[in-house]
C-alpha cells in the first residue's frame, strides 16, 4: 500500500497552502518507508487555473497511490482530489504515527465491502420464496482468500429466509457454535460423491 504525505520541514503534516513538500510512503514487511519525494507548493495568490494544473499533475504524478495525507485541504482542492480517485486524510503529526492507522481502516474496510457483496454473488434463490441455495465449494474456489464465514454468515445473520441448501465438502466448525446462536436448525444429509448437503432452517 502507498499513502503520500504533504509534510513541512519539521516532518509533520502540513497545510497544502504552506511550504512543504510529498513523501510517498509505500508498506512493507519491515514497517513504513520512503520511496519517492515529490516537489510541490501552492499559496493564496495562485489562480484557480494554476492551482488546478499543478494539482493534477502531482496527482497524477503519485504512481498509483490513492490516498494523500495533509493537515487542511479545502475548496477546489478537494473536488481535484476526488476527480483523480484519490481519498484525502486530514491529520495532524508525523507519518509514521498514523500510516498503521490508516491502512488498518482501508484494509478493514474492503473486507467489509468484499463480505457484503459475497452472498449476492454466490446464493440464489431457490423454487419457493424464502428458499435459497448456495455452492460453497464453488464459491470458495473462486477466491482463495475467501472464507465460509464470509461467504455465509452476513446472510444468515440477516434472517431473511426460511432456509437455505449448503452444498460443502466438509461442514463448517463454525455451524456448531453460531447457529444454535442465531435460532438456526442444522440437517446433514451426505452424498455418495463425498460432498454434503447441509440445510438450514429457522427454528
Amino acid at each position: 500500500m502507498k499513502i503520500a504525505v504533504f509534510i513541512d520541514d519539521q516532518g509533520n503534516t502540513t497545510s497544502l497552502y504552506q511550504p512543504g513538500r510529498i513523501w510517498l510512503y509505500e508498506s512493507s514487511p519491515s514497517g513504513w518507508r520512503v520511496v519517492r519525494e515529490i516537489t510541490f507548493g501552492l499559496n493564496v495568490q495562485m489562480g484557480l487555473t494554476e492551482i488546478r494544473t499543478l494539482t493534477l499533475a502531482m496527482l497524477a504524478d503519485l504512481d498509483g497511490c490513492r490516498h494523500f495525507v495533509a493537515r487542511s485541504i479545502n475548496g477546489a482542492l478537494l473536488s481535484y482530489f476526488d476527480g483523480m480517485g484519490v481519498v484525502m486524510w486530514k491529520l495532524e503529526g508525523e507519518p509514521l504515527g498514523f500510516l498503521p492507522q490508516i491502512q488498518h481502516i482501508v484494509e478493514e474496510k474492503a473486507q467489509q465491502e468484499q463480505t457484503q457483496s459475497t452472498p449476492a454473488l454466490f446464493i440464489k434463490p431457490g423454487k419457493t420464496a424464502g428458499d435459497y441455495q448456495l455452492d460453497l465449494i464453488d464459491a470458495l474456489r473462486s477466491d482463495k482468500a475467501l472464507t465460509s464465514k464470509q461467504v455465509l454468515q452476513p446472510f444468515l445473520r440477516q434472517g431473511e429466509f426460511k432456509r437455505i441448501e449448503v452444498i460443502c465438502d466438509h461442514l463448517p466448525k463454525w455451524f456448531s457454535r453460531e447457529l444454535p446462536a442465531l435460532s438456526l436448525t442444522l440437517a446433514v444429509e451426505n452424498k455418495p460423491d463425498g460432498r454434503c448437503l447441509a440445510v438450514i432452517k429457522h427454528d
